[in-house]
This record gives structure tokens, sequence and C-alpha cells, in this order.
């Protein structure tokens, strides 16, 4: 019996030995497991961010200015990411890398813009009745200009002023005799856009706010022909009280104005101007040549005025469709549409 139940203990001590070398195993091979499904997800978890974050400092959202790195170390991995563009279509290559593993993901998006306020001339205007005033040298033409306002592109011609109220042309036309030009002068459109749905989400998404009456000195360069931006000129509803600007205004893409907004040293402004108060005053009063190359379009607040004054050589409206254009590729009013996402 002695002997028997030693054969026994050993034969229960040698299952055991070989369950816990079995067990043990197991255990390696499932923290091997976990820790490479853990570098895995690290590897592209970084991929995904490189293509985020690049996509938030090329639409310029709030917080994320400057250029976008195309390569990075974070959270103890890194990633690079290449890209390449084609008109409205944008390629991302991106490759996460976390200890020895790395992830690749290709993309492909169409960056479209949000629906935009169509100009159906140098200036439209929503409000009716439409009052236009005029003082000085200022002008408007509705022939199509390139995007520097320095020649004609010779078709897409538009009226140098168009009127949601028909009843209204006749008294614009007769008041701006001499001042306006374009395929006709004077036009009505029964269908013309009201920019007023626009501007809350302009305000939002500005990338300049100035709302203090009084001056604002020195020179100002907003955005680039390549990088439009969003400018809000808020002098409120007493135009006894103006935002008045005092030095030389270069800038692209949106300039909301509500109320008395003067430009005193002179303005070149390529793209959108949305008067969206109800008496609003452009006052160019500089002695150069202040212009606004794209479109201006007048909010249907009731009672909704607009004054264009001009000193000197006097200010011009030129209407560009290509500017017009450029204004709507600003990155805080894009979205994106994957057409191919491979990993």
């Amino acid at each position: 019996m002695g002997r028997t139940a030693l054969f026994v203990v050993m034969a229960i001590a040698m299952v055991f030995g070989i369950l816990g070398v079995t067990l043990r195993g197991s255990s390696r091979d499932l923290l091997d497991i976990h820790s490479a499904y853990f570098r895995y997800t690290n590897a592209r978890n970084l991929a995904r961010t490189a293509i985020h974050r690049y996509l938030r400092y090329t639409d310029g959202i709030p917080g994320h200015t400057g250029a976008a790195a195309t390569a990075a170390n974070v959270a103890g991995g890194s990633y690079d990411i290449t890209t390449s563009s084609v008109a409205d279509t944008l390629w991302l290559e991106s490759t996460g890398a976390y200890e020895d593993t790395t992830y690749q993901m290709n993309v492909k998006l169409l960056f479209t813009p949000k629906p935009f306020p169509k100009a159906e001339g140098a200036i439209s205007i929503a409000a009716t009745p439409a009052e236009v005033n005029w003082a000085g040298n200022a002008w408007v033409d509705g022939h199509n200009y390139n995007a520097a306002g320095t020649g004609l592109v010779g078709w897409g011609d538009m009226p140098g002023i168009a009127l949601k109220n028909p009843a209204d042309s006749a008294d614009i036309a007769n008041n701006g005799v001499g001042h306006i030009g374009g395929v006709p002068p004077v036009a009505s459109s029964p269908t013309l856009a009201d920019p007023g749905a626009f501007i809350d989400e302009y305000e939002q998404a500005a990338h300049y706010l100035f709302n203090t009456p009084g001056n604002v000195a020195g020179n100002w360069t907003f955005g680039n022909s390549t990088n439009p931006v969003i400018v809000i000129c808020n002098a409120g509803a007493d135009t006894n009280f103006s935002i008045r600007f005092t030095g030389n205004i270069v800038g692209y893409g949106i300039l909301a104005i509500n109320g008395n907004v003067k430009f005193s040293g002179g303005i070149n402004w390529y793209g959108l101007i949305v008067a969206y108060g109800q008496n609003n005053i452009i006052d160019f009063q500089a002695l150069g040549t202040p212009q606004i190359v794209g479109g201006v379009i007048v909010a249907g607040n009731a009672g909704a005025t607009l004054t264009l004054k001009g000193t000197g050589a006097g200010g011009k409206v030129k209407y560009s469709s290509e500017a017009l254009d450029k204004a709507r590729r600003i990155g805080r009013l894009l979205y994106y549409s994957v057409i191919e996402w491979y990993e």
C-alpha cells in the first residue's frame, strides 16, 4: 500500500507540474497577445491622430494656429503624415508607430464649402425697400473681374446692383447715375439670397472680431488668397458710433459689417462683404484707390440702407466670381466627405 500510495502521489505531482507549466505558458501567451494588441491600438490611434490634427490645423479651428506638423512624438509613440491635393481632393497617408508596431492609413477626402450666400451683382440688396446712397467718387461695376481685380474675365458679367424688389429699380438707377456699371447696371431678382441666416455661423467661426466703437490703429492684413478668413465688424445700430480703421487694410474672405464702418487708411478686400445691420455705412475715406473685389450683399432687415462714400480716386466695388469662389473656401466653413479610407 505504501508503494502504491507513493506512485499515486508522484503521478499527481507530475500532473500538477505539467498543468502548472501549461498554465504559465498560457499566461505568457495571453500577456503577449494583450501586449501586441496594446501596441497595435496605440499605433492605429496615432495614425488617426495625425489625420485629425492635420485637418484641424488646415481648417484653422480655434486653438490650432500655424502649420500642422508632418511628424510628431505623442504619448510614447510617433506619427508622420504626407499629403497632396488637386482642386477639391485631398490625399493623406498617415503612419503611426508604437514600439515595434506600425499602422498605416490612406485616406482620400473631398472638401466642400458649406452653403454660401450668392451674390447676383457687384452689390446685392435683399432688403425691401432698398436704399443706396452715394457720396464722392464711389462706383460699382458688375462686369466680371479676375480675383485680383486687375482685369476682366470676359464672361459671367452681372448687374452692378441686384435688387429683390423690382419696384426699387428705377429709384436706385436714377440715384446711381454715373456710379453704376454692369450688365445691366441695375436688375431685380426675386430669388436673391438673404445672408442674414448665415451671420450667426460667421460670428461663431470668426477669425477676427471688432465690436467696440472707436479707432482701430495700425495696418492690418487679414488672411491671404489661399487662406481666406472671416472678419466681423459690429459697430451696432447707432450710426453716430462707428468703427474706424485708420491704417491700410488688406483682406481675403468674408467681411461682415453691422453699422457705420469707415476705412480712412484705405482698403483692398477680396471676397464677400455682408452688410447685415439696418443702417450700414461703408465709408471709403482714403485718398488712394480703395476697392472691394468680389461682391457686397445687404441683408434683408427692414429699413436697411447702404451708403457708399469715396474721395480721391474713389471707392470701387468690382464683381468677381473668382474672388467670391476663393472666399467660399474658408477652412472653418468646409466639411469633408470620405471618398476612400484604407487601413
